[in-house]
């Protein structure tokens, strides 16, 4: 049976659901108040950058190594009847495009690839100074992703650049890019970790467990387990976890100075509940490491700003509080998977009704095994970059609307000025906006002439049909009176 996933179905909130991401929403925790972290309110758009070892074989960043999942994010979902086939085939691939490609990988043979990674051209300086040309103001580097390795030599664990690379840090030339060129430093960590925690986990989509009979959990070679680990070992474990994590966690906050972002995703490999929480990092012990730095809500369940994740997610209203979209440049996948570009007109647009709903955009991009970025994510950079020499006004430090404003189209407003955004399969006439304001200009970015507009009541009208094409969204500054 053909169990290849259906394109409709969420499979973002499936991956939260495999790593323990659940939004605690009776948490009296308040977002972080210090000097230090207000930056992240207005920061715009940032870079996300997914890259480790995975890149040697040119698949995602994790999530290759767990079978199942083209079950489990099916939308059409099997019977008993069809679950007990695939189990006593024992091909836990079946049906998965995998088979196709040649791109089927254990555990095992995933790990592995560590000793092969050894970047030649790594050089973040690159990236840092891409992302400051594109408008972005912060970035956010993957420091060790679900699959276990981390990007720097850790103390703690065995599955690092100590271990590999000659004990490269790849880490600090990062954050020292980022501080070249004026941008906030993020950190990426995941909470889980599948290497830390191969002898206990199942390496089968958790779902088909949960939700079907008689269906083994797997190991690091993609075989069924045949023993399973006592409750005295169990709980040796789990403390062993918390005490790895806080180590490596510590390491991240105190070893690189000072950290703007530590984007935390999904919570520890400890049952809900358990006591080796008490011996896990708290919010507190990190905020004492780092005052002013932004937490993202995927490690204890809350944190200083909603998360949104992949281009369904956008968020479709003006959003209250801190709040973060993130989605890939690639048409697929977070790492380097030669997925074709979405078209960059797209993308821009997507950025740009972030900005109009008061959410930040952090866009992925997925160098390759020696650090490098694609020619199509460099020319996408570039084109990014000359849109924002004329237009980088209307995003950068602008919010939505205020409430007691309104228009046809995208916009944004800084001070006593409102940017208008028209996209390019606008097929109106005109544009419009309501404000109790009267307006002192009217200009078209793109070319800075000034256009004129009719006023009736509270609502201005610009006629746009003599407005010339230019193949990416462009902007109307409105410069209202003060």
């Amino acid at each position: 049976q053909d169990f290849r996933p259906d394109l409709n179905t969420d499979i973002a909130k499936k991956q939260h659901e495999q790593i323990g991401f659940v939004e605690n929403i009776s948490t009296n925790y308040k977002q972080n108040t210090h000097k230090d972290a207000q930056w992240f309110g207005k920061a715009g758009f940032g870079m996300f950058i997914h890259w480790n070892i995975a890149s040697v074989r040119e698949i995602d960043l994790s999530w290759p190594m767990m079978s199942g999942t083209q079950i489990g994010w099916s939308a059409q979902k099997p019977d008993q009847d069809s679950i007990n086939r695939f189990v006593a085939n024992g091909n836990f691939w079946a049906g998965h495009k995998c088979e196709k490609n040649n791109s089927c990988i254990t555990p095992v043979e995933y790990w592995s690839l560590a000793k092969y990674f050894n970047p030649q051209s790594y050089n973040p300086e690159e990236w840092a100074k891409a992302a400051k040309a594109a408008g972005m103001t912060y970035m956010v580097l993957t420091t060790r992703h679900h699959d276990g390795f981390a990007m720097w030599p850790s103390n703690y664990g065995d599955f690092s650049t100590k271990n590999y690379m000659g004990g490269c840090d790849l880490i600090k030339p990062y954050v020292a890019a980022c501080r070249k060129y004026g941008l906030k430093v993020g950190l990426y960590y995941s909470g889980p970790d599948w290497y830390f925690n191969r002898s206990v986990q199942s390496f089968l989509y958790y779902g088909l467990q949960k939700n079907y009979k008689n269906v083994p959990g797997l190991d690091e070679n993609l075989k069924p387990r045949t023993t399973l680990k006592s409750q005295a070992d169990l709980q040796m474990h789990y403390d062993s976890v918390a005490s790895y994590l806080k180590g490596q966690i510590t390491e991240l906050l105190t070893n690189y100075g000072k950290i703007d972002m530590i984007w935390f995703d999904g919570g520890p490999d400890i049952p809900k509940g358990n006591e080796a929480w008490k011996k896990c990092i708290t919010m507190d012990e990190i905020h004492k490491l780092q005052p002013g730095i932004v937490v993202s809500p995927r490690f204890f369940g809350y944190g200083d700003s909603k998360t949104y994740e992949s281009d369904k997610a956008l968020p479709g209203t003006k959003q209250t509080g801190w709040a973060e979209f993130c989605t890939t440049i690639a048409v697929s996948g977070w790492g380097y998977t030669k997925s074709p570009l979405k078209p960059i007109n797209k993308v821009l647009n997507d950025l740009i009704l972030c900005r109009s709903r008061n959410t930040n955009e952090l866009l992925n991009f997925g160098p390759d095994k020696d650090g490098v970025f694609s020619i199509e994510m460099k020319n996408d950079l570039q084109i990014l970059a000359e849109w924002m020499k004329v237009n980088g006004i209307t995003l950068k430090d602008c919010t939505a609307l205020p409430d007691n404003e309104s228009a046809s189209v995208p916009a944004t407003a800084s001070n006593n000025h409102r940017y208008l955004f028209l996209f390019t399969d606008n097929k109106a006439n005109s544009i419009q906006m309501n404000t109790n304001s009267k307006v002192k200009n009217v200009v078209l970015l793109t070319n800075g002439k000034k256009l004129k507009c009719t006023v009736e009541k509270n609502e201005i009208t610009i006629p746009i049909t003599s407005i010339p094409a230019t193949g990416l969204a462009q902007t109307f500054d409105v410069e209202l009176t003060k």
